[in-house]
Order: structure tokens, then sequence, then C-alpha cells
């Protein structure tokens, strides 16, 4: 599932080429229509003659501010990839994938795909994300902009909550942006096992995450931006140091990385931690 480094990568990548183009033809493939929060033949009829104005991010959510060529009525499409979407720029004399769901033709020749291998993908067209898109106005402080919170604002914000750090992490509630990889990574990086819960933590654990949290989503997206392979529809972490690595070394100390849950339903995500390691 894509979470914060990977949409602020696509943010990065797809604004500036994307900013100014007018939308010229919109489809929608049939069988994944029900994806779509709103009526498919209204979707396809009003996203031509608009323009790109703005790409940005949510949470997990990307979001694409278009409006009418000739000015005003700004919406969004608000997509949140869940588990299979991804999204890509090609050149429209290229076959698209059977995981289409919708396309915008450009000017230009090119289109906008959204692709969804998992048909699990929540795609919102809105003047309003506030009204609806659900969980919009619960959502908490932007996960890489802990320094405007400051550490001691964090504190404030963590002591809320008594939960598992695993599940808190992933909570959109507390930070937005943070799933399943993530969460990993950032536990790994301060040296805490997924499983203690928020209210052992003591002040010095408290601050390793506070640190860990900003580091492992400046590392990640520069790791992500610097491969020479990137494409925005796909999706490497090849770079990470113990989510997926399941039975591996650990990168720091040694010890073989353990894996729990079987990856078998929803919210049951296989997740990695090293014992030797993480307290």
């Amino acid at each position: 599932m894509p979470e914060l480094p990977e949409l602020e990568a696509l943010r990065i990548s797809l604004g500036p080429r994307l900013e100014g183009r007018l939308v010229t033809a919109a489809e929608v493939t049939p069988r994944r229509a029900h994806l779509l929060r709103y009526p498919p033949e209204s979707f396809t009829h009003e996203l031509p003659y608009r323009r790109f104005a703005r790409t940005w991010r949510r949470g997990k959510h990307l979001l694409f501010d278009l409006e009418l060529a000739g000015g005003g009525d700004l919406r969004h499409l608000v997509i949140n990839p869940m588990l299979g979407g991804r999204l890509d720029l090609a050149e429209a004399d290229r076959p698209p994938p059977t995981s289409l769901v919708f396309s915008l033709r450009l000017a230009g020749g090119q289109e906008l795909r959204f692709l969804d291998t998992a048909t699990m993908s929540r795609i919102y067209w809105t003047p309003d994300p506030a009204r609806d898109v659900p969980a919009w106005t619960s959502l908490g402080p932007e996960a890489d902009r802990l320094p405007e919170l400051g550490l001691e604002g964090f504190r404030r914000r963590l002591r809320r909550y008594r939960d598992e750090l695993k599940d808190l992490l992933r909570n959109q509630s507390f930070l937005a942006g943070l799933g399943n990889a993530y969460s990993d990574e950032i536990l790994w990086e301060a040296r805490l096992l997924p499983l203690r819960r928020r209210p052992g933590l003591s002040a010095g654990e408290e601050e390793a995450l506070f640190r860990a949290i900003q580091v492992v989503l400046e590392r990640s997206l520069r790791a992500i931006l610097a491969n020479p392979d990137y494409r925005e529809s796909k999706q490497d972490r090849g770079f990470m140091n113990v989510h997926g690595k399941g039975g591996r070394p650990c990168p720091r100390c040694g010890h073989r990385i353990s894996q729990l849950g079987s990856g078998r339903g929803p919210g049951r995500e296989p997740f990695n931690f090293c014992r030797g390691c993480q307290r």
C-alpha cells in the first residue's frame, strides 16, 4: 500500500508534469467503475476541459485540483490507492493494462492512468473533501511535518493514546500518512518493539520515536527519488531495513528479523522487527 513517502514522491514527480495541462477526455473501465465514489457517467462528463492546477497530498490521499479551462469552479480528484492502486503517466498509444480503472486523456497525447490490481482503491470527485471523503476531518497532523509540532507538542499528542506502538503509528488520527511498512521502519530506527504499549515509554524513548519518524521519512523519500529506475506505476522498497525482510539478518545487529501476521485478510498484513536490538 503506498504510504507517505511513495505518495510524496508521486506529488513531486507528477505535479510539475501535470500542472496547466488540459484534460480532453475521460474514460472509466466499466468492471472497475464501483471504485469511484461518484457516478461514472458524471465523472467522464465533468473531467474534460479542465486544467490541472495543483497536485498535493493529505495523509494517504493524493489530490489533483482541476479547474475549468477558463478558470474557476475548482474541484478535487482525490485518490486513496489502498493496497494495489498506482498512477501512470503514459503515452496515449500505449495499450492500457487490464488493471486500468480510469484514464484522463491530456492535450499533447499523453494519458494519466489509474491502475488497481487489488480493486480496493477509493476515488472521489468533489468540491469539498471534508464533506465527501470519509474520516477526512479526523486526520491528524502530517507525519512528515513533526518539526512544526515540536518535541513537546509530539509528546502531548502521543500521551493521549494507550495503544501498542505498531497500531498507534498506523492510526491516521494520531499522525496521517503512515501504514504497515513505514511503521516497521520507524520502530526499528527507534529501537522499539512494535507490541510495546505507549504508556511504557520513557521520555528518552518518546524522543527517539519523534526523531525516528523524521529520519525514516526523509531517508525513504530520498531513496525513492534517487532510484534510477523510478516509475510512478511501480513500487520498490528494496531500500528498507526490516520491513519485508523476515528471516534475514538485521542490518544493525545481525539477529534474525522476526515476522508476525499471516497476511491473509484485511488488517493482517505481516509486520517485521528485530528482537535483538528493538526493546
